[in-house]
């Protein structure tokens, strides 16, 4: 035999060896994305609602979105720390948060108690997200 037109074993079981990184790598990318979306998407909400509450609203102290917090690896709880909070302010903030990750192309569930929005589902393929205030 000549070798002309052969592709040797060892080359195969480098690139099978390079595929089988290349898709482990992308779908532990892809999962931290979609987290990275959905926090991202919840702290513009929170941001943009509690600042069009206070601009709206005479007589409103400031309200700040301190932090979002993330827990878990499949159930994820996404909670929103809030400088001040009552029930107008969590309902406006948890609409804002619904309208923002409704605009990423989600589709979040409310849960309401008597027309206040306790928190908000979010099931994706990969994880259970439930959004609420701290």
């Amino acid at each position: 035999m000549d070798g002309k037109g052969q592709i040797s074993v060892e080359l195969i079981l480098i690139l099978a060896f390079i595929l089988l990184v290349v898709l482990v790598v992308a779908y532990y990318v892809s999962d931290q994305s979609e987290q990275n979306s959905i926090a991202t998407a919840t702290r513009l909400g929170a941001t943009n609602a509690t600042t069009t509450a206070v601009i709206t609203t005479p007589g409103m102290l400031p309200v700040q979105v301190e932090s979002i917090q993330m827990s878990g690896t499949q159930n994820i709880t996404v909670l929103i720390n809030l400088n001040y909070k009552n029930d107008p302010i969590q309902n406006t903030t948890l609409t804002g948060v619904y309208n923002s990750l409704t605009a990423q192309g989600y589709s979040p569930q409310k849960k309401s108690v008597s027309n206040i929005i306790q928190n908000l589902t979010l099931n994706t393929t990969r994880h259970n997200y439930n959004i609420k205030l701290a």
